[in-house]
């Protein structure tokens, strides 16, 4: 007598099927996101010269991990000095785009760790550095950021390094460059950037100019413009 023994598809098929659906459904999320970032690089840029382009974000797409394609469309720009990235879901700065006059990083709430902070050493010309509600927990995890010698800007908020003894007192040793920190000057005053205000009140004079220009105009033209403003009505 022959038995026919009908068995259950070995595990491996099974699992070999569904790691192949992830992977698909994983490129074509990646796909997504890409398209969103060189989307939103376009946006920013609009029709400047690749050379005049000085500053890009791209907070809250979920990179995870800079995708090639979006590394090289940042490392068009040769005269970037801004870059934002934060909340981004972060998880390893390996593929880090190489932006050689690098001024202002910002990389807040990601999922980053102290050995991705290795990536920034070679950005020399760094000076201000927004990291807070990152993985960093002590004050080895910092290490790599004094090859940074002209960092004068360190934003640590929402990390447990943050809330060591004496963390104050400490960065300011370690970091003879720094300036503020945590947005708060050696001496814990609150920095305020003002330069916003400036421009506001360069606006408001540039405003008073125009009214008093224009009143004048007015007691020139008063004749003619009384019957623009009858045809109005």
């Amino acid at each position: 007598f022959f038995f026919l023994m009908i068995r259950r598809p070995p595990r491996s098929t099974q699992s070999r099927s569904s790691a192949a659906s992830d992977v698909y459904k994983r490129q074509v999320y990646m796909s997504n996101v890409v398209q969103e970032a060189l989307e939103k690089i376009n946006e920013q840029i609009e029709d400047m010269p690749e050379n005049e382009v000085e500053e890009l974000n791209l907070d809250q797409i979920e990179l995870g991990q800079i995708p090639s394609e979006v590394k090289k469309a940042i490392e068009k720009y040769s005269n970037l000095i801004a870059l934002s990235l934060n909340e981004c879901g972060l998880t390893s700065l390996d593929n880090f785009p190489n932006i050689s006059k690098l001024v202002r990083l910002e990389l807040l709430e990601n999922k980053l760790k102290s050995k991705d902070l290795e990536v920034l050493k070679s950005f020399k010309d760094l000076q201000s550095l927004s990291i807070g509600g990152n993985q960093l927990k002590t004050f080895d995890d910092l290490e790599p950021l004094k090859a940074l010698k002209q960092l004068q800007q360190l934003d640590l908020q929402n990390t447990e390094v943050a809330k060591r003894e004496k963390y104050r007192e400490q960065m300011f040793e370690v970091f003879p460059s720094l300036v503020i920190l945590d947005n708060l000057d050696k001496d814990g005053k609150e920095v305020e950037y003002d330069d916003d205000e400036e421009g506001e009140d360069d606006d408001e004079e540039d405003d008073g100019d125009d009214e008093e220009e224009y009143n004048e105009e007015d007691d020139d033209d008063e004749v003619e413009k009384a019957p623009s403003k009858k045809q109005k009505k």
